[in-house]
């Protein structure tokens, strides 16, 4: 298809004296957890995201200075929030506008991420160096027709043009903007379906192609075209790594595609009964391991209705799988890799807090009461 018109540990150790100070009450700073440097170049800044904090529903996102401990808390009726280098990027549901808010307490509009009147949904995904930003703007015809239009961007709005459009589509599917190619030269994107996502809690996919964002060629991944499971998938340093349904048909083998050496890998289904749903893949940075969660609904749509979670553990150097954890009795999902990627951390949709699991021991440990989003590098 065609264009028609178309870090380290220095920052993990700030980061788990900030996760423990807000365990704590009040927020104050330990002299064991400033950085050796007190210098405003060595001053990140870790937002915190407690949800429905009243009847209303309104969320609070708590911005916590890693030297000195002071926060500063901004209420909003927000989803998608993403962590830039100096703000957070959210879409506001009342507003129905994309904000951008910032550590001193600033909210103000993005000047060029925004929806149109007839907008369904606004989605966008940033360039793993921060530095751009590809965005889909989603239609609503008023026919039940979505017609999606992508962009990118630096982050500070140079460089801004339309790289892909597609539709109209009459089956609820969308383009989704998913990540950037290591390059930059292509964006990954997911063919999606609307209101798949409140349906599943898990980040789950249905076929994933790459555009060249020089020529507005699409080319789908490996095995895509054939593929019939919405399964979760990232791709990330160089691996695309998919799940699908096993030959028994309520397992979940691991296919491991190496896009530079254009090598594959399948991984067997782990042995586990009744977890129907896979999904919320994440690669780790240094590219050794990936980390996806498992999903069993027991008495589904009744009163009773219960959930348990697994993570499994993919090394990408040995293509082996193993669960990395005993059942968890709600769903809890991947935010970061830490710790030279020896451990996880995970929020959960359901639960205030923010949860790390080390790799060494599979032990779930909660290290915060609020759900930690990511830390601002720049003020």
């Amino acid at each position: 298809m065609k264009l028609k018109n178309r870090h380290t540990n220095q920052w993990f150790l700030g980061l788990i004296g900030v996760l423990l100070l807000l365990i704590a009450s009040p927020l104050l700073a330990q002299e064991d957890d400033m950085p050796e440097d007190d210098d405003i170049r060595n001053h990140p800044t870790s937002v915190f995201l407690r949800r429905a904090v009243d009847s209303t529903g309104i969320d609070e996102l708590i911005f916590v200075d890693n030297l000195s401990g002071e926060d500063t808390r901004i209420e909003v009726y927000g989803e998608r929030y993403t962590v830039l280098s100096n703000a957070v990027l959210f879409y506001d549901q009342a507003r129905r506008r994309v904000m951008l808010a910032s550590a001193d307490g600033t909210l103000i509009e993005h000047p060029f991420v925004q929806p149109n009147l007839e907008t369904r949904r606004i989605d966008w995904v940033v360039s793993k160096d921060g530095e751009r930003i590809a965005w889909t703007i989603t239609d609503d015809d008023g026919a039940g027709r979505l017609s999606t239009v992508t962009s990118v961007a630096d982050l500070d709005g140079r460089n801004n043009r339309l790289v892909y459009e597609d539709g109209p589509t009459s089956d609820g599917s969308f383009a989704l903007p998913l990540a950037f190619s290591r390059d930059g030269s292509q964006l990954y994107m997911d063919t999606h379906l609307d209101g798949l996502d409140n349906l599943i809690p898990l980040a789950q996919y249905i076929r994933i192609f790459a555009l060249d964002l020089e020529t507005g060629e699409t080319e789908t991944l490996p095995n895509e075209e054939s593929q019939v499971c919405i399964c979760g998938a990232d791709v990330a340093e160089g691996f695309f790594v998919r799940l699908a349904l096993a030959s028994t048909g309520d397992r979940f083998d691991v296919y491991v595609y190496d896009l530079d050496g254009d090598v594959s890998h399948e991984i067997d289904a782990l042995n586990l009964t009744n977890y129907i749903q896979a999904g919320d893949m994440l690669i780790s940075n240094d590219g050794r391991y990936a980390v996806y969660g498992l999903l069993q609904i027991n008495n589904f749509g009744t009163s009773q209705q219960s959930t348990r979670t697994i993570f499994a553990l993919v090394d990408l150097t040995t293509m082996t799988q193993t669960a990395l954890t005993q059942p968890i009795t709600t769903v809890v999902r991947p935010v970061a890799w830490t710790e030279d990627n020896t451990a996880i951390i995970f929020t959960s949709p359901n639960q205030a807090g923010t949860w790390k699991i080390e790799l060494s021991d599979g032990r779930l440990e909660r290290i915060a009461e609020a759900a930690f989003l990511g830390t601002l590098r720049r003020s």
